[in-house]
């Protein structure tokens, strides 16, 4: 067994070359696009992806494989593509001719090939530039996106030159004309115009991401042939690989320890308030407060980077660390009040920006009456409705921060992000998806009294999220499980309603409550119901039920579908876009 390293561009020359090949006994590629996003922006940081484990080919060795799952394709490779070949590559780094299986690494070499070879069989990746510097700080991976593959065309800039394809970076000479074009001439950064230090820092910053990406080297073991086909499979079979990060409040306790003690003051907070703990917040939320309103006294730019939170005083947190949890707090229980529960709250951040104004209003001793308008009700679930919000940088939440401080001292409301959501992509969203989750805060804020039951929905009650059409449908009626587990098929409910219905289908139960409304005279409220649970069907009309039949599930689905479009209209007003792009549909993890 050997142990070298190779370049990046030495890996993608053999991938290039065809002469890796994965072991029919291997599994396909099979990550999903959130995981190749990871593995990128792990290699742009210089982490560790683990060792890439190979066996060089034997006509005494014989197995059976298949091509890695990239479509190489010559027109879609960079114009000089020694670049590629070449990056990162040292003077003494021969290419390779020999033939090899890789045994372990074919996810993440299939990875990196379909982004820097530009070989996905049906997207093209590309690097948002403005993300880079926005997010990138923050780790969140969203700088790294997906677009549709033309037939044609698919040009190494798009967008007005903010998204570079993610190939182009391995040219040095090119990818850094394009940075600089970008930053000085896109527009985009107006600061930059006066300050052009500003600018070639910003131009200096990708550039270095760029170089390490470049020069990046990735462990590769080669196993002995001579050695048995039983023994290469026993080494397969055991390979493994984790790892742990240190958390930045982590960090924090350690940094500031014994005065404050954070870890003592989080928990004596979690005690305290006991919403912090349903939502499992963390103790870095109170940290970013205080950065936050350091910010505004000092008349600074809004930060809470890392470096940022490790960097103030202990004085300053140990004088604002009650009033800044405290904050936390009443924005936890007001984001509770809007629908938001501790397996829904879509987006963490976007609360601690609001905190960190209510925590400023506070130390002035200035009225917060500006938390219960209607307007920050809209910005709120504006905000949460974008794709990709659960990752909320730190800069954005400076940005928010600052844009609602103006709001909350001076009335100048900030712009409402714009909500891109048609009823399609209603009923093809996940629930790991932010958007999910903010369409389940809407619901929640919105429903008045229990479908079943018609008891009213207070503020202590315990709710279910449950199927309309239950899960067991998926084996007894062979119904899509991606509409199944989908939001159209999805209701809070109370906890008693939700056991006593159980896995009925909506035909029954559905027919059991117009009955008795029917009995009672009182089917107009049950049709009011209805509306508010954004349930499709008139119970007034005889043989409504069908509209629960299960062989109309997916028009159901479809009804309801619209039904929750127009109450997310009904919420975020005019900011909501209902005409959505392929592009924006590319992105979309499904």
């Amino acid at each position: 067994m050997q142990t070298t390293t190779y370049s990046l561009g030495k890996l993608l020359d053999r991938v290039s070359q065809g002469n890796l090949t994965i072991p029919r006994f291997q599994r396909k590629f099979e990550w999903k696009e959130s995981q190749v996003r990871s593995l990128v922006d792990s290699i742009s940081r210089a982490y560790p992806i683990g060792s890439v484990l190979i066996l060089d080919k034997k006509p005494d060795l014989p197995l059976a494989t298949r091509d890695i799952d990239a479509v190489i394709r010559e027109d879609d490779l960079p114009e000089a593509p020694s670049s590629v070949a070449d990056a990162g590559r040292s003077a003494d780094e021969p290419q390779s001719e020999i033939e090899s299986y890789i045994l372990d690494g074919q996810q993440r070499t299939t990875s990196i090939a379909r982004v820097f070879l530009n070989s996905h069989p049906t997207k093209v990746y590309y690097f948002d530039l403005k993300s880079i510097l926005e997010l990138y700080d923050e780790e969140d991976i969203s700088w790294i996106r997906t677009r549709y593959r033309r037939k044609t065309n698919n040009p190494d800039r798009r967008e007005n030159n903010r998204l570079l394809r993610a190939d182009v970076c391995l040219d040095q000479r090119k990818s850094d004309i394009y940075v600089s074009e970008y930053i000085e001439d896109s527009g985009e950064f107006p600061l930059f115009e006066s300050n052009r230090k500003a600018g070639r820092e910003a131009s200096a910053k990708i550039k270095g991401i760029f170089e390490t990406i470049r020069s990046y080297k990735i462990p590769v073991v080669s196993l002995d042939p001579d050695h048995g086909l039983d023994s290469i499979c026993r080494v397969f079979e055991t390979i493994n690989s984790t790892g742990t990060r240190l958390k930045t409040f982590d960090l924090a306790v350690a940094r500031f320890y014994p005065n404050p003690d954070l870890r003592q003051l989080w928990e004596d907070a979690v005690e305290e308030h006991k919403i912090l703990k349903d939502f499992d917040a963390n103790g870095e939320r109170a940290l970013q407060i205080i950065c936050l309103a350091e910010s505004a006294r000092k008349d600074g730019y809004p930060e809470t980077s890392r470096g940022a939170l490790l960097g103030l005083a202990k004085e300053t947190i140990s004088r604002e660390w009650q009033q800044a949890v405290n904050a936390l707090a009443k924005t936890y229980r007001w984001a509770n009040l809007r629908g938001a529960r501790p397996e829904t709250l879509p987006n963490h951040n976007v609360l601690v920006a609001i905190s960190a104004v209510l925590h400023v209003r506070t130390s002035k001793q200035l009225d917060n009456s500006w938390l219960e308008s209607e307007f920050l009700r809209r910005w709120y679930y504006s905000k949460v409705l974008q794709a990709g919000s659960s990752q909320a940088s730190n800069y954005r939440i400076g940005q928010d921060y600052s844009a609602l401080l103006k709001y909350a001292m001076n009335g100048e409301r900030p712009q409402v992000a714009e909500v891109a959501l048609d009823a399609e992509l209603v009923q093809r969203l996940k629930p790991h998806d932010a958007r999910y989750k903010a369409l389940q805060c809407i619901f929640a804020h919105t429903i008045r009294s229990d479908l079943i039951s018609d008891e009213m929905i207070r503020e202590e009650s315990k709710l279910h999220d449950h199927h309309i059409f239950p899960r067991s449908s998926l084996k007894k009626h062979g119904l899509p499980r991606v509409l199944l587990d989908g939001l159209c098929n999805r209701a809070y409910i109370l906890d008693t309603s939700n056991l006593k219905i159980s896995d009925e289908q909506p035909a029954v139960y559905m027919k059991r409550l117009a009955d008795r409304h029917r009995i009672e005279g009182t089917l107009g409220a049950f049709q009011r119901r209805l509306s508010n649970y954004m349930i499709p069907g008139d119970p007034t009309r005889d043989s409504w039920e069908a509209v629960f039949a299960v062989e109309n599930f997916e028009a159901f689905c479809k009804a309801r579908a619209d039904l929750i479009m127009q109450r997310v209209r009904e919420v975020v007003g005019e900011s909501l876009k209902t005409s959505l792009s392929d592009d924006e549909m590319a992105d979309i993890d499904v």
